[in-house]
């Protein structure tokens, strides 16, 4: 079985010898690009340096590991963060977040500089809140590394700027035209679906997450207490769209949301169109901007955080606000 890239290997070395087998882990690559590999021992066996290796990373690293690469490091501290029992969506991030640090994985930890950290943020073409969860993986990782004995030199992340004022780009709304497109092919499933995150911008996941179903509206929700169990209006364009495939299991059909994803943006690529699934939820909002509808009620139907006190605790929008006001969009 090959292991893990910065595993480590286990060579047998030329000469007559008592031990024969050179047991080392990888720790970083020269200016030139060639490996930096240190050596935690012999054996006489090839075995025997398997179960040395194998004994090394079972226990703490090393305290004389301070040219550890990123790459080993997020390998190991990964491990350790999916023994947490964290949940599957928390763990994608952190591998969605990894593919940021493509250009500095190979670079070892302590030679990593502010400068290098402040590009990948200004590369990201994300929002000031991904970016900052971006950053906050490398202070992770310190941490990880301090509390595991790795000499570690000073935590640059905390001297990242963040660009607030530049959203981020990743998603865009559909056009009228290409909402209609998606309108002449909903006799297909997929493209019911569809229709129903652009009139309702509920998450491609709160499929999944649908709790009740009524005439007029549903309740789902994740991610934040204020996304949680939340009112979701059915617009009167997609009342019967949205009973059929609840009746029919439609959305059970999907499995899961990746199979989910999968399905839509292959029938994206099919319609000549190029969207993701996410950007159903940005065209509603969108649409709530275009028609004027009320702000509060699009927080609550978006499941974003009110921060003003008076909304958020005195202000009750009853269930027939919610559909009326959704339906003063007009595509």
């Amino acid at each position: 079985m090959k292991h893990a890239n910065g595993y480590g290997s286990v060579s047998k070395m030329s000469g007559n010898r008592r031990k024969p087998f050179r047991v080392q882990i990888h720790i970083g690559y020269k200016d030139n690009g060639n490996p930096i590999r240190q050596t935690i021992g012999y054996t006489a066996t090839r075995e025997e340096g398997k179960e040395l290796l194998a004994e090394y990373h079972n226990k703490q690293f090393n305290l004389e590991l301070d040219n550890l690469c990123f790459d080993f490091l997020y390998q190991e501290w990964f491990k350790y963060k999916e023994k947490q029992n964290l949940s599957e969506a928390r763990l994608k991030k952190y591998r969605s977040y990894r593919k940021h640090y493509k250009i500095i994985e190979n670079k070892p930890f302590n030679s990593i500089t502010k400068n290098d950290l402040q590009l990948i943020v200004d590369r990201s073409n994300c929002s000031g809140k991904t970016q900052r969860e971006i950053i906050n993986v490398y202070h992770q990782l310190y941490e990880f590394a301090k509390y595991n004995n790795v000499k570690v030199l000073n935590d640059v992340s905390k001297f990242v700027v963040y660009d607030k004022l530049v959203p981020s780009t990743l998603h865009k709304p559909f056009t009228d035209d290409e909402i209609k497109l998606i309108w002449k092919h909903v006799d297909n499933d997929i493209a019911k679906l569809i229709l129903i995150n652009i009139y309702t911008g509920i998450r491609p996941g709160e499929f999944f997450k649908i709790t009740e179903v009524h005439d007029d509206y549903f309740i789902t929700g994740s991610k934040t207490e204020a996304g949680k169990n939340r009112i979701i209006p059915l617009h009167r364009s997609i009342k019967q769209i949205f009973a059929y495939c609840y009746q029919k299991g439609v959305i059970r059909e999907c499995f899961n949301q990746d199979s989910l994803y999968i399905r839509e943006k292959r029938f994206f690529t099919n319609l000549g169109i190029n969207h993701t699934p996410y950007d159903c939820r940005h065209t509603f909002a969108t649409l709530c901007s275009r028609y004027d509808l009320d702000k509060h009620i699009v927080k609550l139907i978006m499941g974003h955080h009110i921060s003003d006190l008076t909304e958020r605790v005195y202000t009750h929008k009853l269930i027939d606000e919610l559909i009326e006001e959704v339906n003063k969009i007009c595509v």
